[in-house]
């Protein structure tokens, strides 16, 4: 069973598709298959994906994007998408999480 990509609002939702238009049709749905299927990341993902948090993990897109989110594993699998955005904001979106 794959993962559900949903976010945390509509804002992020928002911002999450603005990151997504950047990307060329063959990175977006590499992105996309990656979140949900193997949202912690593989060895074999070309994408810079790490834990940032005790329960945030975040993925490095082209052009200094960011995607952080959280991977919920139960009761249904989801990513919810927490932060979208550029590296700057990025960093100051993880100071502000405890």
């Amino acid at each position: 069973m794959n993962y559900q990509v949903i976010g945390h609002s509509s804002r992020v939702g928002k911002d999450f598709y603005k990151a997504l238009d950047k990307l060329s049709d063959e990175q977006r749905q590499d992105i996309e298959k990656t979140l949900t299927e193997n949202p912690k990341g593989t060895a074999s993902s070309h994408w810079t994906i790490k834990k940032v948090k005790k329960n945030i993990w975040q993925c490095d897109l082209p052009d200094g994007w960011r995607i952080s989110y959280c991977v919920l594993d139960k009761p249904v699998k989801q990513v919810v998408v927490l932060f979208a955005g550029n590296h700057d904001d990025a960093a100051k979106f993880l100071r502000r999480i405890r």
